[in-house]
């Protein structure tokens, strides 16, 4: 299953507690988590971003974003996560209920 996490990043939080909480994270492996595979990870100049990432779970994507807060307190202002699908995917289910309900 896919899910899309739509982030901010605390503006408060060093450049250098960013940096190292990150390294810290990775040198450990914690990130990903095991059974979440990453699609994309994108971010912006003024430090908001997606990550779209698979898992099984959302245990297993609660564990990918859990990470950071843990290693970095007050790392996000906010995130939103969601399970997802493409539009091409949607497309099709949106036309099957609006032809059930309207004919």
């Amino acid at each position: 299953m896919q899910f899309v996490t739509y982030f901010e990043l605390n503006q408060n939080v060093s450049e250098a507690d960013r940096v190292g909480g990150a390294a810290k994270i990775m040198e450990k492996g914690l990130f990903p988590p095991e059974g979440v595979n990453i699609v994309s990870w994108m971010t912006t100049p003024d430090m908001w971003g997606v990550l779209i990432s698979e898992a099984d779970t959302a245990e297993q994507v609660m564990r990918a974003i859990a990470v950071w807060r843990a290693a970095i307190p007050g790392f996000f202002t906010t995130t939103k996560t969601a399970p997802a699908m493409s539009v091409q995917d949607a497309i099709p289910i949106a036309g099957a209920i609006n032809q059930a309900v309207n004919g």
